[in-house]
């Protein structure tokens, strides 16, 4: 038995108006959405398969259409408890909206909750750090509160830059429902992370390419020989001596310590040395 649910992940702004977005961009934003929804599913302990896939492209800013399949085997009671067959999928996504309103709300200020029961249901009331209240699911505060979603929602918000992409739209259907949610580039801080750091490397030399640089934090991108953009600091006593590598445009050899996360991904790379690579063997290591 199979049901769908077509999502929209909508973006606008200048830079997509013509309906394109690069690959380099787009990429991300399907992990990130992939990502949270696998993360609830997985909590949810659903053994029915649940699968993403992409059905279209729209024009006129940028529209990626997908479906969410269910399949539905023995443990159909499973999903039923979170709805039918169908709507489970939209619970599913409901969940990251609600996460995504509950980080909006509280901008990253203080924040405090509040546990009610309505009926036979129990809510949280979460009051941020201007005074103002919303009303959320136990399960999307536990989401919220845990920064479970926290690195695949920042994936779905990276591509936004003011006057460029201007805002990033999620919207979710199934039969006559509908539940959206809008952030615009002005609340992209909101959602941005470092992911959570488990361990730390001792210092070594890492090969690579500046991406991006903000003086005002010593930070940026840096990519990786095998494709991966990882946020770097300049973490030595004077880093504006290391600001002329920047603008060199081939590959640099930096002395670092790389920051680990629990799936043994780079997070974050401390930057105390940069020195200037030849192109060829930088090609030579990315063709080995």
């Amino acid at each position: 038995m199979k049901e769908s649910l077509k999502v929209t992940l909508k973006y606008t702004g200048k830079d997509v108006d013509d309906g394109a977005m690069s690959i380099e961009d787009i990429v991300p934003v399907l992990q990130g959405f992939a990502g949270a929804y696998g993360k609830i599913v997985t909590s949810k302990g659903l053994i029915s398969e649940h699968k993403l896939r992409i059905v279209g492209v729209e024009k006129g800013s940028f529209h990626i259409l997908l479906e969410a399949w269910e399949w539905i085997g023995e443990n159909t009671a499973q999903l039923q408890a979170i709805g039918t067959v169908g709507a489970g999928a939209f619970t599913i996504v409901n969940l990251i909206l609600q996460v995504i309103q509950l980080k909006k709300h509280t901008a990253k200020q203080p924040y405090s909750e509040e546990i009610k029961n309505v009926g036979r249901s129990t809510i949280i009331s979460v009051k941020n750090s201007k005074n103002v209240t919303i009303e959320v699911p136990v399960e999307a505060f536990k989401f919220f509160k845990d920064h479970i979603l926290d690195t695949d929602i920042a994936k779905i918000v990276q591509p936004l830059k003011k006057g460029k992409v201007d805002s990033a739209e999620i919207e979710a259907s199934y039969k006559k429902k509908t539940s959206r949610e809008t952030i615009i580039s002005d609340e992209k801080p909101y959602f941005e992370t470092e992911g959570v750091s488990i361990t730390k490397t001792e210092k070594a030399w890492v090969t690579g390419a500046f991406n991006s640089l903000t003086k005002s934090t010593n930070r940026g991108y840096f990519i990786l020989t095998d494709g991966a953009r990882v946020t770097y600091q300049f973490a030595n006593e004077n880093p504006e001596k290391l600001y002329s590598f920047f603008l060199y445009k081939g590959p640099v050899k930096v002395k670092c310590k790389a920051h680990i996360d629990e799936n043994l991904k780079v997070t974050l790379l401390d930057i105390f040395e940069v020195q200037k690579l030849q192109m060829e063997l930088f090609n030579k290591q990315k063709n080995s």
